[in-house]
């Protein structure tokens, strides 16, 4: 397994001191994330332009947190979903929501859990969804600028979700009491 450094803005690349300066002022801290992805000033400038471009989205805050949540299920990184579920208590996500994508069952709103299925099989079945599957994300209430907007969200997190899977990141404090165990780890474990 490679290591990675979790990187400080004095230990980082050039290239990646402006963004983590960025993220220490907006968040008063910078996550174990960024520091990874900061190896990479590329890597690290594309997270964040696709992070802020997906909260430009016509999606809802707290849809914006259902997409997330659905392909960090699917990917299932640790880290991401740890952070998430606090994120998207922030955002106002009901707590039942989140335990039931966190749990891998279906939400009790019919809209959002459409758009949670929706973003679960872009991810699981790399964006080769059926006509009935669209169909049904289209019926919900979504449109086509929707589907691309989940996406773009699968782009996001394929950035931090594989980086996470390398680097095994190790969760932040903020993310005290949120941790989580993916399905396929406790089946193995059975």
């Amino acid at each position: 397994m490679s290591q990675f450094t979790i990187h400080q803005t004095a230990t980082a690349p050039e290239g990646s001191h402006a963004i983590l300066n960025g993220v220490q002022q907006a968040w008063g801290f910078v996550p174990n994330l960024h520091n990874v992805l900061a190896e990479s000033p590329q890597a690290l400038e594309a997270y964040a332009a696709t992070w802020a471009l997906f909260d430009k989205t016509a999606f809802s805050p707290v849809e914006r947190n259902i997409v997330y949540l659905a392909i960090i299920f699917e990917n299932e990184c640790t880290y991401c979903m740890a952070g998430h579920s606090g994120l998207s208590k922030m955002a106002g996500v009901k707590d039942a929501h989140i335990a039931a994508i966190r749990n891998g069952t279906p939400i009790d709103d019919s809209k959002l859990e459409a758009l949670r299925q929706f973003a679960q099989k872009v991810t699981r079945q790399r964006g080769r969804l059926s006509d009935a599957d669209t169909a049904a994300f289209l019926a919900a209430g979504y449109d086509n600028r929707a589907i691309l907007d989940v996406i773009l969200a699968a782009a996001v997190k394929l950035i931090s979700n594989y980086t996470n899977h390398f680097a095994n990141t190790p969760l932040d404090a903020f993310m005290a009491g949120n941790e989580w165990t993916p399905p396929s780890a406790i089946a193995q474990a059975a």
